[in-house]
């Protein structure tokens, strides 16, 4: 990833937890109000949570930006965690967090053609801010989105793919579980993987891809190789996991 766009200033500041949601047994929706006025960002682009001893996490912003300074992030708890497991475990309401951003150059590009969006776990979050931002534009330009994880509490932000696709009119999602631990009777396997098999030509597509590293790779590999999709129109937001 690139650190910083161009032109947009990058901004320290503290952050009051407004509210924590736990949607599922190991993910946290974390909304947080910006105490700085000057920060702001584009849907896509992430910001830094810096720590006492100055060691830093990233977190993609998940909500359109609102001029007010509001942010949400989704943490994924990992088990001994440094920040992710104190996010899930203990914070509140009123907390107070430092951060630092925004960064990426993660965003929508304009053009008709034809978008998917791809998505691994807690990836999800800028794919939901394209997603609120972007909504009316990804339902022109025919987007669906396919979201990958191990098992259905990985999905946390679908309760059915009915409701999901009502609140994003013109966008459909197809989820997709690679070790579902419930009767499941949607899709299985890789999540790139699935995209190939309903889009083997994606010559004339754009790609969004955010998540785990390996999946990340895989897509970009296979979809220029297998699918003939130009290697510019593949467009990546990948963090390596650190708790």
């Amino acid at each position: 990833l690139f650190r910083s766009e161009p032109g947009r200033r990058i901004v320290q500041s503290g952050a009051r937890v407004v509210e924590v949601n736990r949607p599922s047994a190991d993910v946290a929706i974390v909304t947080l109000q910006v105490v700085q006025p000057e920060f702001s960002f584009e849907a896509g682009q992430y910001a830094e949570v810096v720590m006492r001893d100055g060691t830093r996490r990233c977190y993609s912003m998940a909500n359109a930006p609102d001029g007010q300074g509001r942010v949400e992030w989704h943490v994924r708890r990992i088990e001994g965690g440094r920040f992710s497991a104190h996010v899930y475990d203990k914070l509140k309401a009123r907390d107070l967090l430092r951060i630092e951003g925004p960064f990426g150059t993660f965003k929508l590009r304009a053009g008709d053609a034809p978008i998917v969006l791809l998505a691994s776990g807690t990836g999800y979050a800028p794919i939901a801010a394209l997603l609120a931002t972007h909504g009316d534009e990804l339902a022109r330009r025919g987007a669906v989105l396919y979201w990958g994880g191990r098992r259905i509490g990985d999905l946390y932000g679908v309760s059915s793919v009915a409701e999901w696709e009502a609140a994003h009119p013109g966008v459909r999602i197809v989820p997709v579980l690679s070790v579902p631990d419930e009767p499941w009777s949607g899709r299985r396997g890789l999540v790139h993987q699935a995209v190939l098999d309903d889009l083997p030509d994606l010559s004339a597509h754009e790609v969004y891809a955010c998540g785990n590293p390996l999946m990340i790779d895989a897509a970009r590999d296979s979809f220029t190789a297998q699918a003939r999709l130009p290697v510019d129109n593949f467009f990546a937001d990948a963090f390596l996991f650190k708790a």
